[in-house]
């Protein structure tokens, strides 16, 4: 699936401080969370890597992870691969959707503001969980919400920007409680911060939710 990227014609300096600085930037509450939530794992999937801001921060920690991430926008893989040329090779351009040719599990794999632009996100949790030797992290801007439609709701916000909230009966019932195999447990962790204000999702706080697998086997 090709998803429709609004900040292709960036610059390179806009790509570079895109959620880097800023509100919604390197000390946003969600990320120090997820930071938090990676303490044990010896290697993390960074789907949606951006620039590599996760990266950034597990490096200045000194946290001794094996570290991937992967994008479909080259726009931000060249800044990412610019601003540490001696891991270059940890960010890869690649689909959600083509996580098996990975050939791999990871301890942890973290999906952070992706699954909102998704029209339909149930294939892509089930794949990125498949990955996952101990526990998936899901971060939301756009947290699910219950909603009558039962199934999403289309918030446009601009144009060329396309976001969806889902219900969240049907994300926990139908999608997390469906995954194959099951997962041992579901920890959510509300109110991981907002967005930037100027936005009109700004009033929203981060969830996160943490899936664990049963299965506490190393990734290989």
């Amino acid at each position: 699936m090709r998803l429709k990227e609004s900040w292709r014609h960036w610059s390179t300096e806009q790509s570079k401080d895109f959620l880097r600085s800023g509100p919604e930037g390197k000390a946003h509450p969600s990320r120090a969370k997820t930071l938090s939530l990676l303490d044990g794992m010896s290697s993390v999937l960074d789907v949606g890597c951006g620039t590599g801001v996760m990266f950034e921060l597990i490096r200045d920690l000194g946290l001794h992870i094996d570290y991937l991430g992967i994008d479909v926008t080259e726009k931000f893989l060249e800044v990412a691969q610019s601003l540490y040329p001696e891991d270059r090779h940890r960010f890869r351009r690649m689909s959600l959707y083509e996580t098996k040719k990975l050939r791999r599990k990871f301890d942890a794999v973290i999906c952070r503001h992706v699954l909102e632009h998704l029209p339909d996100y149930v294939p892509a949790i089930q794949s990125l969980y498949s990955c996952a030797a101990k526990k998936l992290i899901l971060v939301f801007y756009l947290p699910p919400r219950p909603l009558r439609s039962k199934r999403k709701l289309d918030e446009h916000y601009q144009r060329g920007f396309y976001t969806h909230t889902y219900d969240l009966g049907t994300f926990l019932d139908h999608v997390l409680n469906k995954l194959s195999p099951l997962p041992r447990e579901v920890r959510i962790h509300p109110r991981q911060g907002r967005s930037d204000s100027r936005y009109p999702w700004g009033d929203r706080y981060n969830i996160i939710y943490e899936v664990i697998r049963r299965s506490a086997n190393k990734a290989s």
